[in-house]
């Protein structure tokens, strides 16, 4: 699944602000889940952001379409990294021959327990995690 770029993603001039490329992967990361039909918790665990790295490396502009690619890079018994890269695949319903590399992240999730914050085990259900996260054309 793919998405645009939306009017309220951007600045008076067009441009994306920069804390919505980290909107964009989050979404994606929960698209992951719910195309599985899971929640990214539940009431007892649940995946929270420990760590980012991120690297901005062009700009998307209003009405560029867009992709987030989720690449699994390491998968432990309560936590996972993530490499998260957005391509723009379009500009103004214009196609372009190949995606250009606009923002790229890694981000460390951490697997806790709702109630006491500490960090547990990745539930069974949820321990397919590298075929879970290797969706490429997600948004």
């Amino acid at each position: 699944m793919v998405s645009y770029v939306f009017y309220d993603d951007t600045d008076c001039g067009g441009i994306v602000y920069h804390a919505n490329y980290l909107v964009f992967c989050e979404r994606a990361r929960s698209l992951l889940f719910f195309e599985k039909g899971m929640l990214p918790h539940n009431t007892k665990h649940g995946f929270v952001v420990k760590e980012i790295e991120s690297s901005f490396i062009k700009t998307l502009y209003l009405g560029d379409k867009y992709k987030v690619q989720t690449t699994p890079l390491e998968i432990k018994s309560a936590s996972l990294i993530l490499k998260q890269e957005i391509f723009r695949i379009a500009t103004c319903n214009t196609a372009l021959d190949t995606p250009e590399l606009v923002f790229s992240l890694k981000v460390k999730l951490a697997h806790i327990d709702i109630h006491t914050k500490k960090p547990c085990k990745i539930t069974d259900s949820l321990q397919d995690v590298a075929g879970f996260f290797t969706c490429n054309d997600c948004i």
